[in-house]
């Protein structure tokens, strides 16, 4: 190189200093948006590399210009590695930036920058160095060695790995990114172009490694990402943490399906939902981490059913659909599960009060109507007690039915706790009262026990039911009370005729079956009260006759 030649190349080394300063401090400003940090540590090794480059252009001593030629190996070995990180950052990548990651990636240029110091002993770096003579200036001429090809491939690898993400976002609809992307692109891609042009020796710069003049082109791009491009203002980072967080938060539960119908992703509430954990489930076959789904997996297009858990008391809607990519190539299924217990048990409640209003009141008023016209023209005292009867029976319903609407009224605002013994006390002293020949009896009751005030009406119609309606020549009814850790069980047990199976299943099942008197009513209302307030019932048979009621409700010590 000439004279006007080195001038000319050392005041554009200069100029790429100043704009790698600039970017640099305007990275600095942008702290800790994603990318800011690497950006300031990519635009450093830029300014270190352009430097010693200058350093060693004016040294005129072999040992002077091998020394900066190793000191810049410090700069050039931070560029690839800033770069790559600071990739990931922009584009959302930031599980992969973390310090083992980091750490691993600096390696190679950290043996690079030990073997640039002890190159003398064994020569992995460069072979030989020897000063050159051209155009009256002094050169420094160095054979490559087997490491300097190894980071070189390093470095030209960790550049394509940070230009992937970019690449991903070049063809983007928001029009921002498309810039910052093509921009960030240009300034990496002008350095490596120049630095491979260099390599096969396809620039007479006698043995000077004009990249860093390349960096001069890279500051620019930079400098207008950060300001034209609003690099920090709007950047992509948070799409990919947006769209994770929304599938793993989401209230659904969701799973994803390969072709093959194996699971390979899935949030809790699907686990959840399949009685299982994602650590046991992915990888695994559908139908093994759940055979009751074998409805599903054979569907060939979008699908919904109803899926309901083995032991479990939920119900969820699922929704089915197909993931293909461009050419229509069926690459696997989402499958999202709506629970809908709630709503399920809302129809459940509503097809009895539906049977109820049709059925019983129904045929109660046909009664009293036909034995109304009777007794428009015959004196009949049998004929206005069974009028009587069934206005009674259409005042208890209406009773009933009031209780009932005060329990979803009460479900619907906040919750609110009572003293057990309270409510079980005072419970049987009115039925002992209403029912004397009924012998009643209470196990003691701990008075630091509180329930969600809905059990009140629950253990109320409950223990009534049971005296009202025990037939038995010798009545009883007994009332228990257990705890077990944070739930506490109410047993009540009556010797009476028991309760028929058609009426359990009504309330249970929401099926159609003849109700007799509207007992079931009272059923029901004991069965929603006590699944409203988080808790449940069981009916079980007693023996010789009778009934035994277990409720179980959530515990709250005061």
């Amino acid at each position: 190189m000439s004279v006007l030649t080195t001038t000319i190349f050392k005041i554009v080394l200069a100029l790429t200093i100043v704009v790698s300063v600039t970017g640099g401090l305007l990275a600095w400003r942008e702290r800790p948006e994603p990318g800011a940090v690497p950006l300031i540590a990519l635009l450093a090794g830029q300014c270190w590399w352009a430097a010693t480059l200058i350093f060693r252009i004016d040294a005129t001593e072999l040992g002077a210009k091998i020394f900066w030629v190793d000191v810049s190996w410090v700069g050039i070995g931070l560029i690839p590695v800033a770069w790559l990180f600071f990739s990931l950052e922009y584009a959302g990548y930031t599980e992969y930036t973390t310090r083992k990651y980091i750490l691993a990636t600096l390696v190679v240029p950290a043996i690079t920058a030990v073997l640039g110091v002890t190159n003398d002993i064994h020569h992995l770096l460069y072979v030989e160095s020897a000063l050159v003579q051209q155009d009256a200036m002094t050169t420094l001429s160095r054979t490559p060695g087997v490491w300097f090809w190894v980071t070189a491939g390093y470095t030209y690898l960790l550049g394509l790995l940070g230009a992937i993400p970019l690449f991903q976002l070049v063809s983007s609809s928001v029009r921002t990114f498309r810039g910052q992307s093509v921009t960030l692109l240009v300034g990496i891609f002008a350095p490596w172009i120049v630095n491979i042009l260099y390599l096969f020796e396809m620039f007479p710069t006698a043995g000077v490694d004009p990249t860093p003049i390349a960096f001069a082109v890279s500051g620019v791009a930079y400098l207008g990402a950060l300001t034209r491009f609003q690099l920090f203002g709007t950047n992509p980072s948070p799409i990919r943490h947006a769209r994770a967080t929304v599938f793993n938060r989401m209230q659904q539960g969701a799973l994803v399906l390969d072709s093959h119908d194996n699971v390979v992703d899935m949030n809790e509430q699907a686990a959840s939902a399949l009685d299982t954990t994602a650590q046991n489930a992915l990888g695994q076959p559908i139908l093994h981490v759940c055979p009751d789904f074998t409805p599903w997996t054979a569907t060939s297009g979008a699908n919904q059913s109803i899926f309901r858990p083995p032991d479990l008391n939920r119900a969820y809607d699922v929704s089915e659909s197909h993931i293909r990519d461009i050419h229509d190539r069926l690459l696997g299924r989402v499958i999202t599960l709506h629970e809908i217990s709630d709503l399920l048990r809302q129809q459940q409640r509503l097809e009895v009060l539906n049977r109820v209003f049709r059925h019983n009141i129904r045929t109660n008023t046909q009664v009293i109507l036909g034995n109304a016209n009777y007794l428009a023209t015959h004196n009949s005292e049998t004929k206005a007690t069974a009028v009587e009867e069934n206005a009674l029976e259409i005042q208890d319903i209406s009773d009933k039915v009031r209780a009932i609407l005060d329990v979803f009224k009460q479900g619907r605002e906040e919750q609110t706790y009572i003293q057990l013994a309270t409510i079980v006390e005072e419970t049987v002293k009115s039925v002992r009262d209403e029912y004397p020949a009924v012998e009643t009896s209470i196990t003691p009751i701990d008075e630091d026990l509180y329930v969600d005030s809905l059990f009140d009406t629950v253990c109320s119609n409950v223990i009534e039911n049971a005296a009202q309606h025990n037939t038995n020549p010798d009545p009883q009814v007994r009332v228990s009370v257990e705890t077990r850790q944070n739930t506490i069980e109410i047993t009540v047990t009556d010797n009476g005729p028991g309760i028929n199976d058609h009426e359990l299943a009504l309330v249970s099942q929401g099926t159609e079956t003849p109700l007799e008197h509207g007992s079931s009513f009272g059923l029901a209302l004991i069965v929603w009260g006590t699944d409203i307030a988080g808790g449940d019932v069981t009916f079980d048979d007693n023996s010789p006759t009778g009934t035994i009621v277990t409720i179980r409700a959530p515990l709250r010590a005061k």
